[in-house]
């Protein structure tokens, strides 16, 4: 009985440092996948993932990730591409508009001091907003094609984030009491410095105090933290959680009838995010938050 008893904890002990050898060399394969997984992703490699195992289903996840990570590698690729395509063609377009935008602006104005009835300067008045209109779109869509384009580099200096939000503030001004709004800002009492570039800073806070202009419902507050973090907010009606999720895509626009291009919060992103900060924004209780971090 005894010897039997041996012979059981003797193939129980056996069974579990089996079990065990099983694991360690289960986690090493994993380890293998994970960095060979990391290194395809990094384009630091294009051979397969291919762990030393001889476990037949640790060679099939390996052969299956390889698949998954080629065709996402694949994808990735062909987004790039025609993403650049599609910000090329934006610049020429926008380029090649200019010039006829121009000329007729101009022949309008001439025309404006011709001597019109009252009915031709009701309609001439009609072609000048929408050649506006055109030329204010062609200045977005060639703003959205520099700012995507890694071949314009940002000139990142220290700048305070207090002075620069004045200063974008204050060129909004006749903005905001047009529309009655009288804007509640919140700045710390010392300096807020942080690696920007002034140009780009400007258009970013622009992008944004613009859209509060147009979709606020009568309301603006403007906050920034010690910690270089400033706060949108506004009360937006028109939104709601899922379109203030899409307020950054290109080409999004909460209302066609306002004349927004879609363009000005993916500028702001892309340039946000080329000098090393984010953006997001919040919709909750039909007030609208955009939190940017430098």
């Amino acid at each position: 009985m005894q010897t039997v008893l041996w012979c059981l904890v003797a193939a129980l002990a056996i069974a579990v440092l089996a079990l065990v050898c099983k694991i360690v060399f289960l986690r090493v394969s994993f380890r293998q996948i994970c960095e060979q997984a990391e290194e395809k992703l990094r384009g630091a490699s294009n051979v397969p993932v291919a762990p030393d195992s001889a476990d037949r289903e640790v060679r099939r996840l390996a052969a299956l990730l390889t698949r998954t990570l080629d065709e996402t590698i694949a994808l990735g690729r062909v987004y790039r591409e025609g993403d650049a395509e599609i910000r090329r063609a934006i610049a020429n377009v926008s380029h090649d508009l200019r010039t006829p935008l121009t000329s007729a602006a101009g022949y309008a104005g001439m025309l404006a001091k011709s001597g019109l009835s009252e009915k031709q300067a009701e309609y001439l008045a009609v072609i000048e907003g929408r050649l506006a209109a055109m030329k204010r779109l062609t200045e977005e869509l060639l703003a959205y094609s520099v700012a995507a384009s890694d071949e314009a580099e940002l000139a990142l200096e220290e700048v305070d984030l207090g002075v620069a939000l004045e200063d974008s503030l204050t060129q909004f001004y006749a903005a905001f009491e047009e529309r009655g709004i009288l804007p509640s800002i919140s700045l710390p009492a010392g300096k807020v410095v942080r690696p920007a570039d002034k140009d780009a800073l400007a258009r970013v806070f622009g992008n944004i105090l613009s859209n509060a202009v147009r979709y606020s419902d009568g309301d603006f507050c403007v906050t920034l933290r010690e910690d270089g973090e400033v706060v949108f907010e506004n009360a937006a009606s028109a939104l709601d959680g899922v379109s203030a999720g899409r307020l950054f895509d290109r080409f999004f626009t909460v209302e066609n009838a306002r004349g927004g291009t879609g363009l000005g919060l993916s500028i702001a992103k892309l340039l946000t995010e080329r000098m090393g900060g984010s953006i997001g924004a919040a919709w909750s209780d039909g007030r609208l938050r955009i939190t940017l971090r430098l």
